[in-house]
Order: structure tokens, then sequence, then C-alpha cells
């Protein structure tokens, strides 16, 4: 999701967890999230106890969802729609599923009428999402690539895998999956346009 559908601003996320007094290279870095910040994207914790956490590590007796939503949607730099409107004419010849890492302070934005010029939530761009703390798991674990698979009814050897990550693409290649690497928040649609005419049969 963020990186490919949305623009996504690390740097803004990180800027504003500092701003709340929060070191947030402890807890975010180039090999993923740790402690209560991995615990809220796997589904180990809801809101409540992340909120929690956060304000034990800033010593405060309270951290409002709010405040934390607010560091939290740091990393949403702008939804570009013309992505939006690629991913609607896409949806009309693929089934589509977005497999994220992500939270519910992120869902409660990206899956709201906010989301997009259009006034439509992520949800109405795919058939199925496949989120990391509803599921129980992270990327690049298999777990939740073969859990996606299994809810989808689809084979790994007919679908095909969108991110920016590398060591996720790696992670879909071993378990099977046709992969597309997209620079972060480069356009991708002339991309996987190519790809899918090379690739008809």
């Amino acid at each position: 999701m963020g990186g490919v559908v949305f623009l996504q601003d690390t740097d803004e996320a990180f800027r504003r967890f500092r701003e709340a007094g929060l070191d947030p290279e402890q807890y975010m870095g180039a090999f993923g999230q740790r402690d209560f910040f991995l615990d809220v994207e796997s589904g180990k914790i809801g809101t409540n106890e992340f909120c929690l956490r956060m304000a034990q590590a800033l010593d405060r007796e309270k951290v409002s969802w709010h405040e934390a939503q607010q560091c939290w949607l740091g990393f949403v730099k702008g939804v570009p729609t013309d992505r939006l409107h690629e991913l609607e004419k896409l949806k009309e010849r693929y089934t589509l599923g977005l497999l994220s890492n992500t939270n519910p302070f992120i869902m409660a934005y990206t899956n709201s009428a906010d989301f997009s010029e259009d006034g439509k939530p992520i949800s109405d761009y795919f058939h199925y999402l496949f989120l990391s703390y509803e599921m129980g798991v992270c990327k690049p674990s298999p777990e939740i690539f073969e859990r996606a698979l299994e809810i989808g009814g689809m084979e790994p050897e007919e679908t095909l895998f969108v991110d920016d990550s590398p060591t996720n693409i790696e992670a879909a290649k071993r378990l099977g999956f046709a992969t597309l690497h997209v620079p972060t928040n480069e356009p991708w649609a002339e991309l996987l346009e190519d790809y899918l005419q090379q690739n008809q049969e």
C-alpha cells in the first residue's frame, strides 16, 4: 500500500514521532518494525494497547488515539488519483488483492471516504484486503502469502505480486509467485502493463 498505492513519506512520519518525543529508529527501520510497533502491525495488540505502550515509552500518563494516528499518518504523503483510476481499470480485468503490512491507525484513514478525491475508501479498488494486523502476521513471512492465496482461491504461479520491497519480492518468488518490483513512490502503470502484455499466456 505505502509507496505503491499512496506516496509514502517515512521522513515525515519519523519527524512526527520524534516531535511526540519518541525515537522512531528504535522501533522502525530498514529491517521492519520492532517491539510494540511490530505488535500493532501483526495484530498482537490493538490501538488502545499501542497508545498505552507509547505513553509508557514517553513516560507520560496518556497518548490519545488521535495523537498516535497523526504520527502514523505522516507516512501518507499523497494519494495519486491516476493510480486509483488505474486500479479501477485493472479490477475490471483481474482479481485484485492488497497485501499490506499496516495497522488500524492507517486503515481508519485509508479505508474511509477521505482516502481519495473520488470519496472512495481503498477497499473499493480491490476485491480483497489482506492486512497484516487482521491476519496476525507480516510480510515477508511465508504465512501471510499462503493465507492470502487460500482466502482468495489463488494459485501462486497464476498470481502476480507487485511490491516496492526487494525483500518481499524475494519472499514471494520463493513461494512460486510471479513478481514485479516497482520503485518506491514511482509510477508503475506502464511497467505493469508492459509486464502483462509480455506474459499474456
